[in-house]
């Protein structure tokens, strides 16, 4: 170039009447990308505000119908089908009510800071607002919780929106169905006796070699265009980093994958049930009833 002679913008020829293609495609490239990226985020929020006006209307004929189901079962019922039709009802309104209540605490604001929480009921309520997508692919959701676990300093809904997407991550491998397991362990005192151990393993395809150092980063996706953002494995590194936390991946092809988080937990540990409807150790299957 001359002295004196400015270059070509993007979009522009040079002044020799050349275009710069290479330039020109790649700035094109990252715009549509951005722009697409800013339009599905838009999507996305107006689906959740959707989500939760659904979610705080169906909550009242939801009390409706579970008030009148507990007062008909505290009647003399003599005809036993009646009144485990009546059962039915109580507790699938109950289920559903947690599950609206999940997606709405979800959706609101989160508390600022963190504080001491239960991670059972976390990860719980992360994964009843998966299960319903999961029993649509013909995926188990299967639950492994230790009973004595310790409380965590966290962010509940960071917390939750990490469990999330790595269940929608593992359940994207297994297109054909398959078993996705969340388990949440405290470390062996040899180990760490201030740990809290999350994982989530799926059944799936596998992370091919080549690729899995990259998986974390922000926009990398092996999806369809139009079909993953590459932003929900990003995410849960950003939440794990914020929560100065350790995150592993183990990933065999054809076998599938498991993510372990380790977060730092209070030194004394409280002895917890695990919230209904799980037990510790029990396998709870999307789709079916622990009663």
């Amino acid at each position: 170039m001359k002295d004196g002679q400015k270059g070509a913008r993007p979009g522009q020829s040079s002044p020799e009447g050349s275009p710069l293609t290479h330039d020109e495609d790649s700035w094109r490239e990252e715009r549509n990308k951005t722009a697409d990226l800013i339009a599905t985020g838009m999507r996305l929020i107006a689906i959740g505000q959707l989500a939760a006006g659904v979610a705080h209307e169906l909550n009242n004929p939801l009390s409706v119908i579970l008030g009148f189901s507990q007062s008909a079962l505290r009647l003399p019922i003599e005809n036993e089908m009646l009144r485990t039709s009546f059962k039915a009802i109580e507790r699938e309104s109950q289920r559903c009510k947690r599950l609206v209540q999940d997606l709405l605490n979800l959706s609101r604001l989160p508390r600022p800071g963190k504080v001491m929480e239960n991670p059972i009921q976390i990860i719980d309520g992360a994964l009843s607002l998966v299960e319903a997508q999961a029993r649509i692919h013909n995926i188990d959701v299967i639950r492994h919780f230790d009973a004595d676990l310790p409380m965590i300093h966290c962010d509940q809904h960071r917390i939750q929106q990490m469990v999330i997407n790595l269940c929608l991550n593992g359940m994207d491998a297994m297109p054909h169905g398959g078993q996705l397991t969340v388990r949440l362990s405290r470390l062996s005192e040899a180990e760490s006796p201030m740990t809290l151990k999350i994982s989530v393993t799926d059944t799936g395809t596998g992370i091919p070699p080549e690729i899995r150092e990259r998986i974390f980063e922000p926009f990398f996706t092996t999806k369809e265009q139009g079909k993953g953002t590459g932003l929900g494995l990003s995410l849960v590194h950003d939440v794990v980093k914020e929560h100065e936390g350790r995150l592993e991946v183990m990933s065999k092809l054809g076998q599938g994958t498991t993510f372990t988080i380790r977060l730092a937990a209070e030194s004394k540990t409280r002895s917890m049930k695990p919230a209904s409807p799980t037990n510790p150790g029990r396998v709870r299957r999307a789709g079916r009833s622990d009663s």
